[in-house]
């Protein structure tokens, strides 16, 4: 095989990766050009049609999926081989591509890992921001970190903190529907439902005695981003069940209020997902530590 084709390979892996030639264009800073060339040549050296390829959108074809997994491991291979020799030397480097919620990411993952590239100018942060769970192998994805349940039991997960859940609302929003008493008040007011739950309309609700109550509320709107959530909680469109850590500005601003502090939402957590593999590399476990030690002095 020809360095050439190599090449060729990483550069349609990327495309892949990132979803369109212009977005490749874009992170590699080669122009769209030169990719659609490097894959248009890839295929015809191996003979087959690699992409579908559609004004909108391009989609792998099914020798495609295959031959991008083994373009991936390659790569990942190759990335291997430099880290080990930094690591040999005693240094974190490399990129390390981090998948994240965009609240979690901008809250927690930013302020958590900002002094670790400061101390180590050879790591590089390759964030990448969804709300919805990604492939971490096909993405490529060294890191998730995730708040909630965990249940891939095909991953990896080491519980960085608790994470603690508050119901809110905006004063304008009580001042209009009252302030509930008790958790079997708010069958009669409206929820800003957090679609990434998996009953997003339920509030399960628990006192310091232990009595716990379960009360199903109508959704006045829906959204899986929480960010959009706590503007619709501050504009008053509902009550909100929300991370502590997502409105703790609002709340010392009074744009929003917390709603039955007597009673606790279910505990959740806030986890640092991996591949099951064995040790895992330098630049992954420096992270883990440093979100950690943040979470714990936050």
């Amino acid at each position: 095989m020809q360095f050439d084709q190599l090449r060729r390979m990483a550069l349609f892996a990327q495309v892949v990766r990132h979803g369109s030639f212009s977005a490749a264009s874009r992170a590699l800073d080669l122009a769209t050009s030169v990719l659609s060339a490097a894959v248009s040549q890839l295929e015809i050296e191996l003979g087959v049609r690699l992409l579908h390829r559609t004004t909108r959108r391009l989609s792998l074809t099914e020798v495609g999926q295959d031959y991008y997994q083994q373009c991936v491991a390659m790569l990942a291979a190759a990335e291997a081989a430099q880290e080990l020799i930094a690591e040999s030397s005693g240094e974190i480097a490399g990129r390390l591509r981090i998948s994240a919620a965009s609240d979690v990411a901008e809250n927690i993952i930013l302020p958590a890992l900002h002094p670790l590239t400061r101390a180590h100018p050879k790591l590089l942060l390759d964030i990448q921001v969804a709300d919805n769970i990604v492939d971490m192998a096909s993405q490529q994805i060294d890191l998730s970190i995730r708040s909630g349940w965990m249940r891939d039991s095909s991953l990896v997960a080491r519980k960085l903190a608790d994470l603690h859940e508050v119901l809110v609302a905006s004063p304008a929003y009580l001042k209009k529907s009252g302030i509930p008493q008790h958790p079997e008040d708010l069958s009669r007011y409206q929820i800003i439902a957090m679609t990434r739950l998996s009953d997003p309309t339920t509030l399960t609700l628990k006192n310091k005695e232990g009595h716990t109550v379960k009360v199903s509320l109508p959704p006045s709107a829906m959204t899986d981003s929480v960010r959009l959530l706590v503007h619709m909680a501050v504009e008053g469109m509902g009550l909100a069940r929300l991370p502590s850590y997502a409105v703790s500005q609002d709340l010392r601003a009074n744009r929003l209020v917390t709603v039955l502090d007597s009673w606790q939402l279910p505990g959740a957590g806030i986890f640092a997902v991996t591949l099951k593999r064995g040790l895992q590399p330098q630049k992954v476990r420096a992270a883990i530590e440093a979100l950690a030690q943040f979470l714990d002095a936050a």
